[in-house]
């Protein structure tokens, strides 16, 4: 199934569901609710209101929804259910996990980079934490400081849906609850300008030091959504096709296929040095530039306008660019 969360006409937030093709957006939980007290079904589960308490729910969450989604497809249940499903267009969304536990992500993840890295002979996944701060809705305006170049990196996200630590490789995927699109939007020239610092050694020797702080975690880098799809309407998460525009240029185009590192690894890697939980959330890297961009030249805040990502059979966003004079 693909789900979301979103903001009522009330303004409360609301768990929901793709409906007819994506179309719409059902309101599960008071549809869930009158069945209930109609003795439609033998659950006692109450959908919550934020999608991190749902994934936390497991399975009891995904049978209650494919209930309500059963419900629905019976001739006449949709008109009679009308007043609790959404047009997607005119609703307001929100990312589809906002306050995750931990947010990884994965850096130099497609072999266009790694294999002409200079690395170690045995080198490690690398990865870095992104703030749940950046976490922003798949329409949702995004903020480009005045720091010059700032560009997209759009991935495939995963999201935990169990706790696991010490995971092997092989039951790996079991452990996901969902994916999503996200655009781990970078302020790439920050690298080069302030986000650096050379450190000489006692023994005369040099070393460039750089962290992915600043530069990776400013407000509002990281949209996200529109869904959480579940595994079993995914596309293969090492085989999806990514793509990204700025307004209507194509900038970014791969697959995961190109990634050194697939998502099993990834997710048994992490788990050795961090106990994943339920609303983890894993950023699994980019994908290269169509040419003739580079990633040293799409300019986000240069250009303005909206930047998109897309993953086929998880969706779509849309961001509108606001770029911020002085924000450093």
């Amino acid at each position: 199934m693909k789900f979301c969360q979103f903001i009522l006409p009330n303004k409360e937030r609301a768990i929901g569901f793709s409906w007819e093709g994506g179309k719409s957006i059902v309101h599960a939980k008071p549809i869930f609710e009158n069945m209930k007290e109609a003795g439609g079904t033998k659950s006692l589960f109450t959908f919550p209101t934020s999608m991190k308490a749902f994934v936390e729910e497991g399975e009891n969450a995904l049978i209650a929804s494919r209930e309500v989604h059963n419900k629905l497809s019976i001739s006449g249940e949709e008109k009679q259910h009308s007043e609790h499903i959404f047009p997607y267009e005119t609703t307001h969304l929100l990312a589809p996990l906002e306050n995750p536990q931990k947010f990884f992500a994965v850096a130099i993840n497609r072999h266009g980079g790694w294999d002409s890295a200079i690395k170690p002979k045995h080198p490690n996944t690398t990865y870095f934490i992104k703030l749940s701060s950046c976490i922003v809705g798949p329409k949702d305006t995004v903020k480009i400081p005045d720091v010059g170049q700032v560009g997209p990196e759009v991935e495939l996200a995963i999201i935990i849906g169990r706790h696991g630590k010490d995971i092997n490789p092989e039951e790996a995927l079991d452990y996901v609850f969902g994916y999503t699109v996200h655009n781990d939007i970078t302020a790439h020239q920050m690298r080069k300008t302030t986000e650096w610092i050379r450190m000489k050694r006692a023994d005369g020797s040099e070393e460039h030091l750089t962290y992915p702080g600043r530069y990776k975690n400013f407000d509002t880098f990281s949209p996200m959504g529109p869904w959480l799809v579940t595994p079993d309407e995914a596309p293969n998460p090492d085989e999806a096709i990514l793509d990204a525009w700025l307004n209507e240029d194509h900038v970014q185009h791969g697959s995961t296929r190109d990634h050194v590192y697939h998502s099993a690894h990834l997710i048994s890697y992490l788990s050795k040095a961090h106990a994943l939980v339920p609303g983890d959330i894993i950023s699994t890297g980019t994908v290269g530039p169509v040419d003739p961009w580079t990633m040293a030249t799409i300019d986000l805040g240069k250009v303005g306008g909206t930047i998109h990502a897309a993953i086929e059979g998880l969706g779509h966003i849309s961001n509108p660019i606001e770029f911020v004079p002085g924000l450093k």
